[in-house]
């Protein structure tokens, strides 16, 4: 019973615990919103300022033709499914890579132009997307096309197989597609409000002093029999006689 008794008044002190804790964090709430306003603003301020808007165009690849007379059988789809995992891996090797660079006229390496490439495979189906992100919307434009006309044109003949047909010519981006600065701004506020509590709950955890009645009963288990309390009359008062005090001396 006693065991608990003792594990009782645990959890009821933790309960006290961090109920003090929720009214302390309320009443530092505006220096709580100040620093969410500031890391909001700082982060948003950084993904304005410091970080390259970046642009994305997509091509895509229907990967099934029809085998004869221009109807699509069974066999076509389900030979589709297979050559589209073929072209997605083949895509970025650098022989066609190096004719994408050769087209355009490119001042990079195929390993710095696999970079800029993603492609997609949507499921169930047989599909190629071919999203090229660069600075540059025209840039971007024009490698998601060359991509897909290099594509069309190179790998069926070096996979002997039929050609696959371009489901979609790339277009120029009108919007850019990073970053987002309201994406920015929640991460800088988060970021500014987890970092205030996180100071004023370390400060809050290190501060042994003793702050009223309440906390010498809690902490000691002592009853204190009356408190001085804290006016500018007294602090006038103290001031008044320490100062005479002193005039005193000098005068001795």
């Amino acid at each position: 019973m006693n065991q608990e008794n003792m594990q009782e008044n645990m959890n009821e002190e933790m309960e006290i615990d961090l109920l003090d804790l929720a009214y302390m964090l309320l009443d530092h709430w505006h220096y709580i919103l100040l620093c969410l306003l500031a890391g909001a603003l700082l982060l948003n301020a950084y993904a304005f300022f410091g970080i390259e808007p970046t642009y994305q165009s997509t091509s895509k690849l229907y990967v099934v033709s029809a085998s004869d007379d221009s109807v699509v059988n069974l066999s076509d789809l389900n030979l589709g499914t297979s050559l589209t995992a073929d072209y997605e891996e083949l895509m970025l090797s650098y022989p066609v890579l190096n004719r994408v660079i050769d087209e355009l006229n490119l001042d990079m390496t195929y390993d710095q132009l696999q970079g800029l490439y993603s492609l997609n495979n949507p499921t169930d189906t047989r599909v190629l997307q071919i999203t090229a992100t660069t600075t540059d919307p025209q840039l971007s434009m024009d490698l998601a096309e060359t991509m897909a006309e290099v594509a069309v044109s190179y790998l069926p003949e070096t996979m002997s197989t039929l050609a696959p047909n371009i489901a979609q010519h790339a277009k120029l981006p009108e919007y850019k597609a990073a970053p987002s600065y309201m994406k920015y701004t929640l991460m800088g506020g988060l970021l500014g409000l987890i970092l205030c509590c996180g100071v004023l709950i370390v400060r809050y955890l290190m501060d042994d002093t003793i702050h009223t009645a309440d906390d010498m009963e809690k902490y000691f288990g002592l009853v204190p029999l009356t408190t001085i309390p804290d006016s500018d009359r007294v602090e006038d008062m103290e001031e008044a006689y320490y100062g005479s005090s002193k005039k005193r001396r000098k005068k001795k």
